[in-house]
């Protein structure tokens, strides 16, 4: 005996079991002749289950519908999947389509092909080639592969057989899980002073803390040089290793260690210290000149008390002769401070290629940043290549840096 739901007229719901032989020629007898009525599957009698693999988020997938107990004695024209927001169709197309139907009720099915077409977005309409009888009499199979995942969730997209005059709809829970990788990088040790010049080195991790493998590139980097390195990790495998730099002079006041991953990245910044410039305006020889010192950042301890300049002496030498103290500016940024502040230089005269600049005991003349020292009215060498010296000098720590320069 089969048992038939019948929709009529104004919506109402009637169930009948028909035996085998028997006819409908009573119930038809039983209403008006313009009473529309149409036959549907009865939902209790239809298993519907959606298989995904891989459940992964926002991951390429195969989605597998299945019924069975579906009986539609129509020929289904087209099928329609509706699914939630995220799911995408996009760059698919019939070739990833792959519709099975059981037509005679023997429990095997065969393949019905489906109309050339493409599709996008979340939901996509199948065309059957009308040259295929497309009736349903127990089982139906709809795969989809390359369909991307939502992300993680629980959902229930829906599936629809059309007939010329019916719509066949079921729904089936889909569960997402979000089980992508996430590349966490971390330094674990890394200098936070460099002298300019000198090297240094820092090690880092990276692990998978996500819920799902990967293989991601992993790129470290600081000043002009870029190490990269590509691995895969299981969830909550970790990848370490140790990078080397060696600073110079341009990259102070401070050089940014990163490391990344496709994920997210890790900073640090590490000061570079000692590396004085020189910049001389004009770089003519034997031309007065604004000579101007300057450092982003001196890993000095206490307070200067003193600050000398020593430039290549003798006749063609360099000369300081008859400046003051009124022809040097010296700027230091202090402890708590982003920029330089104006430092007061004791009266004084100087002479010669030597000079020591007293600074006023008014001031706290710690380092914690640039430091530019101007001398205005350095009467140039003669041309060539030299190196000159300029000295801190305090209670704590007395320290000359060299610096090159050009006339």
């Amino acid at each position: 005996m089969k048992r038939r739901n019948f929709v009529l007229s104004g919506g109402a719901l009637a169930t009948i079991s028909l035996t085998l032989t028997g006819t409908m020629a009573g119930f038809v007898d039983s209403v008006t002749a313009n009473a529309n009525f149409q036959i549907v599957p009865n939902a209790g009698d239809v298993e519907t289950t959606l298989e995904t693999i891989p459940t992964s988020a926002n991951q390429p997938s195969t989605h597998t519908w299945e019924f069975t107990g579906l009986e539609i004695e129509a020929d289904v024209d087209t099928i329609t999947v509706v699914y939630p927001t995220g799911t995408s169709f996009d760059g698919l197309s019939n070739k990833e389509i792959t519709v099975e139907l059981d037509r005679s009720g023997d429990g095997s099915t065969k393949e019905v092909k489906v109309n050339k077409d493409t599709y996008g977005g979340r939901s996509a309409t199948f065309d059957l080639a009308g040259n295929f009888n497309t009736n349903i009499m127990g089982t139906a199979v709809v795969t989809i592969e390359g369909i991307e995942n939502p992300d993680g969730g629980i959902y229930e997209p829906e599936l629809s057989f059309e007939t010329a005059t019916e719509t066949f709809s079921f729904t089936a829970e889909m569960g997402i899980t979000d089980d992508t990788a996430f590349y966490e990088p971390e330094i674990i040790d890394a200098p936070s002073v460099v002298t300019a010049g000198d090297s240094f080195t820092a090690d880092y991790t990276v692990t998978n803390t996500g819920n799902g493998p990967g293989n991601q590139t992993i790129t470290v980097s600081a000043g002009d040089s870029e190490e990269s390195t590509t691995k895969a990790l299981d969830s909550s495998d970790s990848y370490s290793d140790t990078f080397s730099y060696t600073t110079s002079e341009a990259d102070s006041p401070a050089v940014d260690l990163v490391v990344a991953t496709e994920d997210t990245t890790a900073t640090q910044e590490i000061t570079v210290a000692g590396a004085w410039s020189l910049d001389l305006n004009p770089a003519k020889q034997n031309s007065s000149s604004i000579h101007t010192w300057t450092t982003g950042f001196v890993d000095y301890q206490g307070e200067v008390d003193e600050i000398r300049v020593n430039y290549p002496g003798g006749k063609q030498g360099a000369s300081l002769d008859g400046l003051t103290n009124e022809d040097v500016t010296v700027e230091i940024t202090r402890d708590g401070e982003n920029s330089p502040t104006d430092i007061r230089v004791n009266s004084d005269t100087y002479a010669g290629s030597t000079a020591t600049f007293d600074l006023s005991g008014n001031f706290n003349t710690d380092i914690d940043g640039e430091v530019i020292v101007r001398i205005d009215g350095v009467e140039n060498p003669k041309k060539g290549d030299y190196s000159a010296d300029i000295t801190l000098i305090g209670n704590d720590q007395t320290t000359t840096y060299t610096v090159s320069f050009t006339i």
